[in-house]
């Protein structure tokens, strides 16, 4: 990480937590610094003791499904009767699922909970059911076929991404008065250089 090649001093230690989680564990000081997300079908609750945050970036969520008889994408809706993946009950991935399904009137016959989005898709590719990831989500490219250009969105072999009316949105959080902490600014720093925003303050 080009983090810790530049600041040696800095001791990094990484730590995955669902985005639920975050907000009480940088209150916590368990952490310093994060990055949490928000769906529009799972927006951030109300915070009384509001912590620092910074909009990074804005990515789409997409239906990803297996050829079904020939055919795959289609509307949530299109996909109503068949068994669905999501996140472990009480994570955000789990939620978004449950509501972007509801607003279209419907419940989702959740069949696997899985929390690596890589799992997700491998199981989608196996035909095992529908879900909805976000495009970060998306990592491998089909088979034989180099990682796409950036911006560009390829999901793994037989599975078809269709944009859905959903969007997550990422940002950088930390605890009141701490962004200015060296630590704190050169992680932001770093991750903004990484979202293409090296200019930003």
């Amino acid at each position: 990480m080009a983090l810790g090649g530049e600041h040696p001093g800095l001791e990094l230690m990484v730590t995955e937590l669902d985005p639920v989680a975050l907000p009480s564990a940088l209150r916590a000081g368990i952490l310093d610094v994060a990055l949490t997300s928000a769906y529009d079908y799972v927006p951030a609750e109300p915070d009384p003791a509001a912590l620092d945050t910074e909009p990074l970036l804005e990515e789409p969520v997409y239906l990803a499904a297996a050829a079904r008889g020939g055919q795959a994408g289609g509307t949530i809706e299109d996909w109503r009767d068949a068994p669905w993946i999501a996140g472990s009950p009480g994570t955000q991935c789990h939620t978004m699922v449950l509501r972007a399904c509801q607003a279209c009137g419907f419940t989702p016959r959740i069949r696997h909970h899985a929390d690596d989005f890589a799992t997700v898709l491998a199981l989608v590719a196996a035909g095992q059911g529908v879900s909805l990831i976000p495009q970060l989500g998306v990592t491998a490219p089909p088979a034989g076929v180099t990682a796409p250009p950036a911006g560009v969105t390829a999901p793994p072999a037989g599975v078809t991404l269709t944009p859905v009316a959903a969007r997550r949105r990422t940002s950088i959080a930390c605890r009141p008065g701490t962004s200015r902490h060296p630590a704190v600014a050169a992680f932001a720093a770093a991750v903004r250089e990484q979202c293409g925003r090296p200019g930003d303050q």
